[in-house]
């Protein structure tokens, strides 16, 4: 039987997700994002890296996963398509990268989101429309307007008054020094 450390020398990830429950569409952009950070030389990731790396997703391939979730989940609802009238996440503007103290006896870095991933929407004020479609969007909750997150089609996304509803996650990475 293999030791655990001979088990972890010979595997090829470079980035890791921490352990932990998150939406399903947490889910998505986490492994996106992990998937494309492992593209990049990890001796040279710090936090303002990490940043600007997350920036950069965010802003195209980031934003178009969410939109399609969100086109999806409009469907699911049983909603018109367009019903959805402001939609936005913590992108290039408002996400940061934090590095965490690490206590593991392994060269890793832990860097976390700070103040989580944050997708809201504004759309359906109907409140069997809202109902179904924070259904739709596994791990959504009703919530109130954030003010102003990056926009999915670019620029800033501008919340107002009226119902809305939240995806929330801690987002955080382990970047393995191999």
């Amino acid at each position: 039987m293999k030791q655990f450390t001979q088990i972890r020398a010979e595997l090829q990830e470079k980035a890791y997700r921490p352990t932990g429950s998150m939406s399903q569409l947490g889910n998505l952009v986490a492994q996106a994002f992990k998937k494309h950070v492992e593209k990049a030389k990890m001796s040279q990731v710090d936090e303002k890296k990490l940043t600007k790396m997350w920036g950069d997703w965010a802003s195209k391939k980031g934003s178009a996963l969410v939109l399609d979730y969100i086109s999806k989940a409009e469907k699911k609802a049983k909603l018109e398509a367009g019903s959805i009238t402001v939609a936005g996440m913590k992108g290039k503007k408002f996400g940061k990268f934090v590095k965490e103290p690490s206590y593991s006896t392994e060269k890793q870095d832990y860097y976390l989101l700070s103040n989580d991933f944050v997708v809201m929407i504004q759309g359906p004020t109907d409140a069997k429309e809202l109902k179904q479609m924070t259904k739709a969007m596994k791990g959504s909750y009703k919530s109130t307007e954030a003010g102003t997150l990056d926009g999915l089609l670019g620029g800033d996304a501008k919340f107002g008054p009226g119902p809305t509803i939240e995806i929330r996650d801690t987002f955080g990475i382990i970047i393995d020094d191999k």
